[in-house]
């Protein structure tokens, strides 16, 4: 069957393959997103990405302490909304019974962390790059993708070897822009480069791009920060090459290449530093999610990091049920995330699949890995060493 996104406000219960009736027990995964309004396919690709997980743990069987598992996922909208998320997730764990809740917004998860080791306890599964995330000294919180921090000193220094001098600011204007920017700006002038004047806007309520990128191209940067939902970032680069600017983009990790050649001339996108796509990945089972993602879900737009990677922190999830030998004890679930990544199936390790867990819930890869699209439109896969980015 094709998976799809959800536009209803209510809970959505979904029961994958060997579910209720089969004679074995329900494990239920809780989640609270976007399925409605502006963010909803943002909302709708985490749920995707959880989904086939689902469909895969109950084909390949799920046994804890000689006990059957089907898992099953429901699903609440909240719409972006930081109060509704974490209401969201308290009615998952009381009156679901999810002992894990993925909610993929800061906000939200903030929010939730506010209750998850007190009055509704459950582990967090945190899809967002904030690293903020791991400060709030919360035990039961997995945060999925490494923090944004990470791609500061490697994507600099990549665009300072190849000479560049000077950094212009064109990104969105949004908290998460903002700290963006403080990093990369800290970090461009730690190596010697010069920082241009703010240009930053909001990429979701400004529609008319022109004056904000004639003024931060009218310095000449070597290199435009640029970044925020994938759409309005390439239309932010079709004006900055429409009105003749000829530099490098660096591009912060919420815009994802892989949406952004759908929405502008690809020859745009010449001369441009991001996070890697989905599908440039060569783990074990990277080929075989982009294909049951064009089969299940959707085959005229790209996979991307959001299902990937939710998919992936599903088996490791309920591979550290395995271990822990628990599915309702969110305590000795989080403990045994760190032994369970080696004992996670192939299937689920498809992109950056992580080497550890910290005490605090950030996840570590020794090493990532960028794209550099050269003049000439070739793809450039480099690594990033990630084992000296800060875990706090």
């Amino acid at each position: 069957m094709k998976f799809f996104g959800f536009t209803a406000a209510s809970a959505i219960a979904l029961t994958a393959c060997g579910g209720e009736g089969d004679g074995s027990e329900t494990i239920v995964i809780g989640y609270s997103g976007p399925l409605s309004s502006g963010a909803a396919l943002y909302g709708e690709n985490v749920q995707a990405g959880l989904e086939m997980a689902v469909e895969e743990l109950n084909e390949q069987g799920v046994e804890i302490d000689g006990t059957e598992y089907s898992v099953e996922l429901r699903s609440l909208d909240d719409e972006y909304s930081p109060a509704t998320a974490a209401t969201n997730a308290q009615r998952l764990v009381e009156q679901d019974g999810a002992p894990v809740v993925v909610i993929p917004h800061a906000g939200g998860i903030n929010a939730a962390q506010e209750i998850n080791t007190s009055r509704s306890e459950f582990l967090l599964a945190a899809y967002s790059s904030d690293p903020r995330i791991t400060q709030q000294d919360n035990e039961l919180t997995m945060m999925i993708p490494v923090p944004f921090t990470a791609y500061a000193e490697p994507f600099t220094k990549h665009f300072m070897d190849d000479g560049a001098e000077t950094l212009g600011l064109l990104a969105t204007a949004s908290e998460y822009g903002q700290q963006w920017t403080d990093m990369i700006t800290e970090t461009w002038d730690e190596n010697g480069g010069e920082v241009l004047s703010n240009n930053n806007f909001d990429y979701g309520s400004v529609t008319d791009f022109s004056t904000n990128v004639s003024q931060a191209i009218a310095q000449d940067p070597d290199v435009l920060l640029v970044g925020g939902p994938s759409q309005p970032t390439a239309l932010v680069i079709e004006e900055a090459r429409e009105q003749g600017y000829e530099g490098g983009f660096l591009v912060m990790d919420q815009a994802k290449i892989e949406e952004m050649e759908t929405f502008t001339d690809p020859e745009n996108l010449h001369n441009l530093l991001a996070v890697n796509p989905t599908r440039e990945y060569d783990e074990p089972g990277t080929d075989a999610l982009v294909d049951k993602f064009a089969e299940k879900v959707n085959d005229e737009r790209p996979i991307n990091a959001e299902v990937a990677l939710n998919y992936q922190a599903l088996g490791i999830i309920v591979t550290a049920m395995e271990v822990s030998g628990s599915t309702d004890d969110p305590t000795a679930i989080r403990e045994a995330i760190p032994e369970a990544l080696d004992q996670v199936d192939d299937a689920f390790r498809v992109q950056e699949f992580p080497s550890d867990v910290t005490p605090e819930g950030m996840s570590v890869a020794g090493t990532g890995h960028g794209i550099y699209i050269n003049e000439d439109g070739d793809y450039e896969n480099f690594e990033l060493d990630w084992s000296v980015y800060d875990n706090q």
